[in-house]
């Protein structure tokens, strides 16, 4: 882990995964729920905000691959499925 300033000034926390080489999804989901454990337990992390994951998508040989939707388009870009309820910012 190490800090990076981002193009707008603001100074965030990058967490490198690039020794770990091709790993499955279901290992970059545990590391990354490792990592988050100990940045909220040894760090005293408990907010974050404008977070970003760019993920380099390959076969189990290395050898890059399109992410397509299931109807045959291309994706660059997704945004989360996770829903936050709105209470949440109102302390409801």
């Amino acid at each position: 882990m190490s800090t990076r300033k981002d193009p707008t000034g603001s100074e965030g926390l990058l967490v490198a995964y690039r020794q770990l080489g091709v790993i499955s999804i279901e290992e970059l989901r545990d590391a990354l729920l490792e990592d988050l454990a100990a940045l909220r337990d040894i760090y005293n992390v408990r907010y974050v905000k404008n977070t970003r994951l760019k993920l380099y998508v390959t076969n189990e040989y290395g050898e890059e691959l399109r992410v397509r939707r299931p109807g045959g388009g291309r994706i660059n870009y997704m945004n989360t499925h996770h829903y936050r309820p709105a209470c949440k910012d109102y302390e409801l």
